[in-house]
């Protein structure tokens, strides 16, 4: 049975091949270093993700919070970048430096998140020059767009301020408002970096199970969860992107300072993507066995004191 997909469009800054890995590389070093010492429930310190309500499953920001991260999910900017600050002022021992955002990209006219597609569902917008403004006071250093149209945001016309007249059919009203940049902002001078996909294609979020998992990888969420007070969703959603950072993918092609103008429609093939979750698989069971070291560790030093 072929996986359930949830797909949104974007497209985004074509990058030359040439040094493609080497750029990947250099940027994950400094907005999301990899660290093979970590257990499973430590996977997302100092990362945050942002879902889009309808791009998610219930109580899917649980599953997230197991892994490490931090989960902020809305259909209200405004309530977003509220929750991010209380985070890091109620964290200061991990704070978020760096954002994943699953969200809408409204065929590169906004990074949208909603409830539904319906015109009275909750909704909001957010330009890329508002982000980066607005989330540099709280320590965001690092903005992954993983979003229909990522490159599209970064045009000069819309980078500061979006265009509510657009026309586009998915930019649906504004219930929940517009965030936009003061007329104070300037880019040149952010600390916040924003950083696309170097290809134009088709994000593709896919719904996974717990029962997808290894034994031993739901044996160390449940105990994540547990510590933290929280029950685990039977089902999570996670996009290919967030999959390829956290298995770091030699097919990740990562870029920052472009910006598109075309739209594309390539995206993965099915088969592609159950290659891409088996991985996803994998890597959380690599990092189970690291959890299940770590407590037989101190199991060990306890019973020898």
């Amino acid at each position: 049975m072929t996986r359930r997909l949830l797909a949104v469009a974007f497209v985004v800054a074509v990058s030359l091949a040439a040094h493609a890995d080497d750029r990947t590389s250099l940027l994950l070093a400094r907005a999301w270093p990899a660290d093979d010492t970590r257990s499973l429930g430590e996977l997302g310190h100092g990362v945050g993700v942002v879902f889009t309500p309808d791009l998610s499953v219930p109580n899917n920001c649980r599953f997230y919070q197991a892994l490490g991260f931090a989960c902020f999910e809305s259909a209200d900017w405004t309530q977003i970048l509220s929750d991010i600050r209380s985070f890091n002022i109620e964290h200061p021992e991990r704070p978020i430096q760096t954002l994943v955002l699953e969200t809408h990209g409204t065929n590169g006219n906004g990074l949208k998140v909603q409830r539904g597609k319906h015109d009275d569902d909750e909704r909001s917008y957010i330009s890329a020059g508002a982000l980066q403004e607005r989330l540099e006071i709280d320590g965001i250093r690092y903005i992954i767009l993983s979003a229909c149209n990522s490159g599209r945001l970064l045009r000069p016309a819309i980078y500061a301020n979006l265009d509510p007249n657009n026309g586009d059919r998915l930019f649906l009203p504004a219930t929940c408002g517009i965030v936009g940049a003061t007329p104070r902002f300037n880019p040149q001078r952010s600390r916040v970096t924003l950083i696309t996909p170097g290809s134009s294609h088709i994000e593709t979020t896919l719904v996974g199970s717990l029962s997808e998992l290894a034994p031993e990888t739901r044996k160390a969420l449940q105990a994540s969860a547990k510590e933290q007070g929280i029950a685990l969703p039977k089902r999570f959603a996670i996009s290919e992107m967030l999959i390829r950072i956290l298995t770091r993918d030699p097919q990740l092609d990562l870029r920052t300072g472009y910006h598109a103008d075309e739209f594309s429609a390539e995206m993965s093939s099915a088969e592609a993507s159950e290659k891409l979750f088996a991985a996803f698989v994998h890597e959380m069971q690599i990092a189970a066995s690291r959890s299940s070291l770590r407590r037989d560790d101190s199991l060990i030093s306890a019973a020898s004191r």
